[in-house]
């Protein structure tokens, strides 16, 4: 089970119970209509994990102003406050974006054409052009665009990224 920590519950919003949630980078806009939601809170009894629905969001800046499923008042949206929101890949019930995040491609195992290991995706990097993996291997670290020129293929069951090195990308 691969669980997709989407988010951060980080304060009450308004009178009517909603909060304002705050996306991590794995997250996007249709996983909040998933039915298949939990919220992870730390309660009195120690960390508690429950199913959560959105019935009403919309996107607030950088954020997003959520109503969650049996909260109507301030007071009930306060004691959600610091709540993270996870959903399991497994039972995804809605549709991942076209781009790859960050839960899809860390740990990836990075070969090049010729079926040398180079090393394994450590984090994406986001730039206004393209991601960037930075990949991390015995020989040190480098970043790799995440464009076709340089990705031939990705199997994600296998965990493992075809590469196309161009010369001085990996010092030697």
């Amino acid at each position: 089970m691969t669980e997709v920590f989407l988010g951060r519950l980080v304060k009450a919003f308004g009178i009517r119970g909603e909060v304002k949630f705050h996306p991590s980078d794995d997250f996007w806009a249709d996983a909040l209509k998933s039915k298949h939601l939990v919220i992870r809170q730390e309660t009195s009894r120690g960390i508690e994990e429950r199913p959560i629905t959105f019935p009403k969001c919309r996107q607030h800046h950088n954020s997003y102003i959520v109503r969650i499923e049996g909260v109507a008042t301030r007071n009930q949206a306060e004691a959600m406050v610091g709540g993270e929101i996870f959903v399991d890949e497994e039972n995804l019930d809605i549709d991942l974006p076209d781009r790859r995040l960050p839960f899809q491609v860390i740990g990836t195992t990075v070969k090049t054409e010729d079926g040398d290991v180079v090393g394994r995706v450590t984090s994406v990097v986001f730039s206004s052009a393209h991601d960037v993996y930075e990949v991390t291997g015995d020989e040190g670290s480098f970043l790799l665009p995440a464009v076709p020129e340089f990705i031939v293929a990705h199997d994600a069951r296998k965990r493992e990224m075809i590469v196309r090195l161009l010369p001085g990308l990996i010092d030697q």
